[in-house]
């Protein structure tokens, strides 16, 4: 139990690591748009080119990522709250038109909070005829307030098919928002504190011992001091027994007939 409990503490620490650090406001401008693409991976930012269809970039394809054909997602990171989120794909080396790309999910996202988002790809997202080996482009079109104006914005993750089989990724899906990270508030509480008990209470250090052993070292420990007290007892009883003893045996020197002892 121990072991999980630091092991939840440790994933969920990452997480806020990797919200705090890579994404927000401060990357906003700087490193992305108000959406990117978290996995697969995305072509390079342009601030100048993200209004612009079909992918808000000038750069060339530099790399691609592989996708399974049947069971894959795609993972957004959120700097800034969005709204009308599509996601379209286009089966060529280097899509150049609007007129390219076809739905991939074909539901519309309403709103995305801040945060992180992971959307699955639908088992006919991809066409059954699109062989192993091609080559595609997944683009994601948004809304977006910038500067107080209310713009669309583009954005293009280039991709590999490959089979389900073949694919080995572990894809980075997970749902969580900027708002779940806020600090508690410090607000003093206005409720009683409880007087310390006088109860005296055996504590034993959780250091990998279980249930059982935990119980035995405390019945142990009470055992002990039950021990020490009967001991002490006894002992304080048999010396009052033995100073009565004393007290009421007769004196040896008034007995009739007793010799008198003198000391040398």
């Amino acid at each position: 139990m121990l072991r999980n409990t630091l092991f939840l503490a440790a994933a969920l620490s990452n997480v806020v690591q990797v919200v705090a650090q890579a994404h927000g406001e401060d990357a906003q401008g700087t490193d992305m748009g108000p959406v990117g693409f978290l996995w697969p991976e995305d072509r390079p930012w342009e601030g100048s080119e993200d209004n612009k269809g079909p992918c808000g970039s000038n750069s060339a394809i530099s790399n691609r990522t592989e996708f399974p054909i049947v069971g894959g997602s795609v993972a957004l990171s959120i700097a800034d709250d969005a709204w009308n989120v599509v996601f379209r794909i286009a089966y060529d080396d280097n899509p150049t038109s609007q007129s390219e790309f076809q739905p991939l999910i074909t539901s519309d996202i309403p709103e995305i909070e801040a945060g992180h988002q992971c959307y699955r790809v639908p088992t006919n997202g991809i066409s059954n005829s699109i062989a192993e080996g091609t080559n595609a482009t997944i683009q994601m079109e948004y809304w977006s307030n910038d500067s107080g104006t209310d713009e669309s914005f583009y954005a293009c993750a280039d991709i590999t098919l490959v089979s389900t089989r073949n694919f080995d990724i572990q894809i980075p899906c997970f749902n969580v928002t900027s708002s779940e990270f806020e600090a508690p508030s410090s607000t003093p509480s206005n409720a009683p504190v409880a007087e310390p008990s006088e109860t005296v209470v055996v504590v034993v250090a959780d250091d990998g011992l279980t249930g059982g052993e935990k119980a035995g070292i405390a019945v142990g420990s009470i055992l002990g001091a039950a021990l020490i007290v009967g001991v002490a007892v006894f002992f304080a009883f048999r010396k009052k027994t033995t100073t009565q003893d004393a007290e009421t045996a007769p004196n040896t020197s008034e007995i009739k007939g007793a010799p008198s002892i003198s000391s040398q």
